[in-house]
């Protein structure tokens, strides 16, 4: 990133619009707002998981410097002190494994609905092919026999066999 690109970054996250970022650095306007569309252009956003196991490492990076200054403590404030912060990170570790586990769920909830629409869609898919093909053997006069024997494939092959497919991608 370029130290006008910064500048700009900086002075936007602080709330100031592009004009007023422009103004403060003594550049066009237009030239604050391509730096800006340039920076949104190139950032890179972190997944969920990305950013929950960034916290988890600060977190254990910090809980690591607490333990080390207990190590260190020249009084019994500065050891009651230690175990406030140690107390303090362990919350901080529950709270983020907690949030990872409603996000798990939340996941796992969507993708659960998600399927049963998929399984209602091609339910209702199969159910209009074979009113389709029925409609079709009445028109033509197809024998009894042979339309029957489409319509069973139908309804035994390629019905479970999809169910089947939805339902293992559920599961993984």
């Amino acid at each position: 990133m370029s130290a006008l690109t910064k500048q700009v970054v900086d002075l936007r996250v602080k709330g100031y619009s592009l004009e007023e970022v422009a103004s403060q650095i003594g550049i066009p306007t237009e030239d604050a707002v391509i730096q800006w569309r340039q920076y949104v252009a190139t950032y890179t956003v972190e997944s969920k998981e990305e950013r929950w196991l960034l916290h988890l490492l600060r977190l254990e990076n910090l809980m690591v410097k607490v333990e080390r200054a207990l190590e260190d403590y020249e009084s019994i404030e500065d050891f009651e002190v230690m175990l406030k912060l140690l107390d303090r990170v362990e919350a901080l570790q529950s709270l983020n494994l907690s949030r990872k586990e409603e996000a798990e769920r939340e996941a796992d909830k969507a993708n659960r609905l998600m399927a049963e629409q998929v399984i209602g869609i091609v339910t209702a898919t199969h159910k209009s092919m074979i009113e389709s093909l029925e409609q079709a053997f009445e028109r033509h006069k197809l024998g009894k026999a042979g339309s029957a024997k489409v319509l069973v494939d139908m309804g035994e092959k390629f019905l479970p066999k999809a169910l089947k497919a939805i339902e293992a991608e559920i599961e993984d």
